[in-house]
């Protein structure tokens, strides 16, 4: 039956070219392997505005590198900042104390005229001259006044900076330094001003850097210092106690060495070893 129907020809209808025959499989394919998981034993997390990510190795390096190149620049930028701040300070610093050394050249000059002989000859212009002088003072006054209020909030800004500076040195050195502490800090400065540093100068030492070649070259100081004591104690010749003539062994009749000459002689005389060997019981 099964033959008859294959043999009848192609179906009304269906052409047999366009249908799609699944192609069998051999028996010996090997199965399809699943993709091997990629090997991230290397890989780190690194955070980009606020975000986590993970990244191979080579990958973090640049961002780690790129990072301290923008952090390398700010820093350079706000140092020309302070700098170029700091500079126009001086200028002005500069620039008021010419003006008031000039308003005083003209106030000396002024006072250094014959007021007398110049209201007899010339009332009018020694009016105007004493207006002048008048005017000379006042503003030769406020000039001081505002050169020395500058002054004060200029030495109080650095002596915050400097007050913020010690604070930053010295949080960092509590991080790298166990045992950190003002009096340590002390002995440090104590062992600076062996070697002639002044005060002023470690006061300007806000570098946590330079603290810690400090604070390690003390150590090394201190620990020769205690080895080479130890050495001298090791090489000290041991004192040995006198013989104790009550101990068998001992020194004849309490004799000993340290002893006057006169009475280590009447000891020795009364023990009768005077020439000869004592007894034995």
């Amino acid at each position: 039956m099964t033959d008859e129907i294959l043999d009848e020809g192609p179906v009304e209808g269906v052409d047999v070219a366009e249908m799609e025959i699944p192609e069998e499989a051999p028996e010996d394919a090997p199965e399809a392997e699943a993709p091997a998981e990629e090997d991230r034993s290397g890989w780190g997390e690194i955070e980009i505005d606020g975000e986590v990510y993970l990244t191979p190795p080579a990958l973090k390096s640049a961002f780690l590198r790129q990072a301290d190149y923008t952090r390398k620049t700010q820093e350079l930028a706000e140092q020309r900042r302070r700098m170029e701040a700091e500079r126009e300070a001086a200028g002005a610093h500069v620039a008021a104390r010419a003006r008031l050394h000039l308003l005083d050249e003209q106030a000396r000059a002024l006072e250094g005229l014959d007021w007398p002989a110049l209201e007899a000859a010339d009332p009018e212009r020694a009016r105007a001259l004493a207006e002048r002088r008048r005017t000379l003072t006042e503003t030769r006054e406020r000039a001081a006044f505002d050169l020395a209020r500058r002054e004060h909030e200029t030495r109080l800004a650095q002596e915050a900076e400097e007050a913020e500076a010690v604070m930053a040195t010295g949080r960092a050195l509590a991080q790298e330094i166990e045992g950190w502490s003002p009096a340590l800090a002390a002995d440090l400065a104590d062992y600076a001003r062996s070697f002639g540093v002044e005060a002023d100068e470690l006061r300007q030492i806000n570098d946590a850097r330079l603290w810690r070649i400090l604070h390690r070259a003390h150590l090394g100081e201190t620990l020769a210092r205690r080895l080479a004591e130890a050495d001298r104690r090791a090489a000290r010749p041991a004192v040995r106690p006198a013989a104790d003539p009550g101990r068998p062994g001992g020194g004849a009749a309490g004799l000993d060495d340290r002893m006057e000459t006169a009475e280590w002689m009447r000891r020795r005389n009364a023990a009768g070893l005077n020439g000869r060997r004592r007894p034995r019981p």
